[in-house]
């Protein structure tokens, strides 16, 4: 097996594992990737159930079409494709609805303080909206960046488009997503 330098060696061998019909191996990619993959579902779809139901569709299809993967390549892009794709399929089947974030994972842990509690769900819903109000190529990248973790190799391979563009249109969507939380911040006083 010949692996690209950049490419994570331990991520390669389970591919190649479970290539080989190790299920153990796939199994390790699933818990690996299940977290970001529902995440993207998630920002897609706006709910749960629909979610996780997508994350399972994801990586049954990611098992079929193992055998047709290129090692040499990150694994997660190949995911957040199969993931897109899926959910806007998804979505034009069903009638649009209001995006939101998954807050369960932006909340703060219980034994906080109330009043912080209370600040940081208005904060959390202050950015949810601000993020919906983005068009939705900003409201893509800055979810790949800020809550997929993605490299900007990563996303340049998802999004099919040159680094240089990413690293432009990243600037500009955090530009913009600055600009509507000061007109909020503005409102609110």
């Amino acid at each position: 097996m010949v692996v690209d330098p950049g490419t994570d060696t331990m991520e390669a061998r389970l591919i190649v594992a479970a290539q080989s019909g190790d299920a153990a191996a796939f199994e390790q990619l699933v818990r690996r990737y299940s977290r970001r993959v529902f995440r993207l579902a998630y920002s897609f779809l706006h709910n749960s159930d629909d979610a996780a139901d997508v994350v399972q569709e994801v990586f049954l299809r990611a098992f079929r079409n193992l055998a047709r993967f290129d090692v040499q390549r990150s694994f997660y892009p190949w995911l957040h494709r199969i993931t897109r794709n899926l959910c806007l399929n998804r979505r034009e089947l069903k009638a649009n609805r209001e995006a939101t974030l998954p807050t369960e994972d932006l909340l703060p842990a219980a034994g906080r303080d109330p009043l912080a509690l209370t600040l940081e769900r208005e904060e959390i819903e202050t950015l949810r909206r601000a993020l919906c109000s983005l068009p939705e190529m900003h409201r893509e990248i800055l979810m790949l960046k800020h809550f997929q973790e993605c490299s900007y190799a990563e996303m340049a391979e998802i999004l099919d488009i040159p680094i240089g563009t990413v690293m432009s249109r990243l600037y500009n969507a955090r530009r913009k997503l600055r600009d509507l939380l000061t007109e909020t911040e503005v409102e609110r006083r």
